[in-house]
């Protein structure tokens, strides 16, 4: 098994998706750096820094693979981050050119605004599948708006909800989610070209049309300073996804706690080969659930440390930053799965209206609140509660019905709500949640 579950072939579907480790995985990204340092030479020529020729034999190395081993090996013999990578480019290029490589940056303006190109990749991702969830669960809240079930209070049965009222509140916070993303993004989808210490010196007059040109080459926004040391940003990008991702787990959780032989209100799909336990035949596991909980646990992890390398000591500190190389690639990992797990749990959930109804019905607690307000018009809410605390405690201990019990102290009308089951206004707030998300405005792709 590999080192870390994310690339382990046994088990790395559980915890990244196949479009996760193609974003993250090591040619990836050294060919991403690899873009960077010929948007700055590109720049660089704009500018009038470096002949145009430098940077035309710089872009020709666009999407030539470079040798992994002998970067590792560079970066290990100079202990020095990109010294490999820029050796390896080095020695594909004229001598001219070769001396243009990388020139005047630093490790951090490359990786920094590789890291922002990576999240761009990421969010979009992250984008499709919540706008994929949010359309399922938007389907599933419509077709049981109507539908029968007990709402619980403390893990117990209280008074009845539907079940497309429960589902739509996943749409309207998974609806939240998609804003935030949207909000948050150019905040984040920003460049970074910072120098030594982020004034830019050794470009002189020419720092900021080159950070600009910069910029606009990797279609990201130019910051006003530079963030070397403020890592705001990426702190919220992560908050924002482990908000997503918490909100999924919300979903999962319910369908876990529902998903209970002895409840048997929804079930996750499953295929015929999909084996339980290999002790118990009987068993159906929601472990699809289980594991967009985890990983959402997970997310929120990272998205703690990266609040933590917020604090950064002067104009560069790489506690920060080398921490980031780490943490949000698990993230955005852990996130992409979460978000690919719910996908594909709510648009195949299973769910049992009967036993819904069933349930409801057995709890005896259908008629509760309503009997409480049809009373309350007669005696006053307090000294109705208080006499219906009673009875229902009453005839549990009893083994009386409750009918039996309020006979006398019910009159005919009152007793006439124990045999309705009122839903309030749980189908209205389906149709408004399912009105305003209808409503949003269609953004496919809103990263470009």
């Amino acid at each position: 098994m590999d080192a870390h579950l994310i690339d382990s072939q046994i088990f790395g579907h559980q915890w990244s998706t196949t479009e996760s480790r193609a974003i993250f995985s090591e040619p990836a990204r050294v060919s991403r750096w690899v873009d960077v340092v010929i948007a700055l030479a590109e720049a660089q020529a704009e500018v009038g820094i470096i002949p145009a020729e430098s940077a035309a034999a710089i872009a020709g190395l666009r999407g030539c693979p470079l040798d992994l081993a002998e970067i590792a090996e560079g970066t290990r013999a100079t202990s020095h981050s990109t010294l490999g990578m820029i050796h390896a480019m080095q020695r594909l290029l004229p001598a001219a050119a070769a001396e243009h490589v990388y020139l005047g940056a630093t490790v951090q303006d490359v990786s920094d605004t590789a890291l922002v190109l990576e999240l761009e990749l990421v969010s979009s991702l992250l984008w499709r599948d919540l706008s994929a969830v949010e359309t399922a669960l938007l389907d599933l809240a419509e077709a049981h708006r109507e539908t029968p079930m007990v709402g619980r209070t403390h893990g117990q049965p209280g008074a009845p909800i539907t079940f497309g009222f429960k589902v739509a509140t996943w749409v309207d916070e998974t609806g939240r989610s998609l804003d935030r993303l949207r909000e948050s993004r150019d905040r984040w989808r920003v460049g970074q070209l910072g120098g030594a210490v982020g004034v830019l010196g050794f470009f002189g007059s020419h720092a900021l049309p080159l950070r600009a040109a910069y910029c606009r080459r990797l279609g990201l926004a130019e910051p006003a300073v530079s963030w070397l040391t403020a890592r705001d940003r990426l702190a919220e990008f992560a908050s924002v996804v482990a908000c997503a991702t918490t909100a999924l787990a919300r979903i999962a959780n319910e369908v876990y706690a529902l998903a209970r032989q002895e409840v048997g209100e929804l079930r996750e799909p499953t295929s015929a080969t999909t084996v339980g336990s290999i002790s118990m035949p009987h068993k159906r596991n929601p472990e699809v659930s289980e594991q967009i909980v985890t990983l959402a646990r997970l997310v929120r992890s990272s998205a703690g440390v990266l609040g933590d390398t917020m604090i950064g000591e002067h104009e560069r500190d790489g506690r920060s930053w080398k921490t980031e190389w780490v943490v949000v690639p698990e993230l955005c990992h852990y996130a992409l799965a979460a978000t690919a797990m719910t996908r594909s749990l709510v648009t195949s959930l299973e769910v049992d209206a009967d036993r819904m109804k069933a349930n409801l019905e057995a709890t005896g607690s259908a008629s509760s609140e309503r009997l409480l307000s049809a009373m309350s018009a007669r005696l006053g809410k307090h000294r109705a509660q208080a006499m219906l605390h009673d009875a229902y405690r009453e005839a549990l201990e009893s083994g009386r019905t409750l009918p039996a019990v309020l006979e006398g102290r019910a009159n005919a009308d009152e007793l006439a709500e124990l045999a309705r089951i009122d839903t309030g206004a749980a189908a209205a707030m389906v149709d408004e949640v399912v009105a305003r998300a209808r409503r949003r405005p269609v953004e496919s792709e809103p990263w470009g």
